[in-house]
């Protein structure tokens, strides 16, 4: 838990400066962003989130790859909302997995992990397709 907090803290301050490096390098020096210091702190929060994820609750990929592009899509660019409504939605779409897959073939359960596939796998599909993912 304590890598979860960590990764948490550090990707939550950044939101700022990952708004400034979307417009690009130059602006972002520009406005004062240290885009190489940005960049690794960036990968450092997710390698640590994702290994932390998958460490206490397996692998459940889609949700990590799922959520946030889904987010991107509702609210638009701004990473200061990307990033806390991606920690609010990826626990709601696992317990609706949850769910969905105790109901499916009641009694028996199918694992939260193969609901979460079924349901991304079509969206990252999607994403994929999009003429304007390729831009982001």
């Amino acid at each position: 838990m304590p890598f979860v907090v960590v990764g948490l803290l550090v990707a939550f301050t950044l939101g700022r400066p990952l708004n400034a490096l979307a417009l690009g390098d130059d602006l972002a020096r520009a406005q004062g962003t240290r885009v190489g210091a940005v960049r690794v702190a960036s990968i450092a929060a997710v390698t640590v989130l994702a290994g932390a994820a998958t460490a206490l609750v397996g692998p459940l990929s889609f949700v990590g790859l799922m959520v946030p592009h889904v987010v991107r899509w509702i609210v638009g660019p701004d990473q200061r909302l990307i990033l806390p409504l991606s920690a609010l939605a990826a626990p709601i779409l696992v317990l609706l997995a949850d769910v969905l897959g105790r109901v499916i073939i009641a009694p028996a359960e199918v694992p939260a992990g193969i609901v979460t596939a079924f349901v991304g796998a079509p969206v990252l599909i999607a994403l994929a397709r999009r003429r304007r993912a390729r831009a982001l």
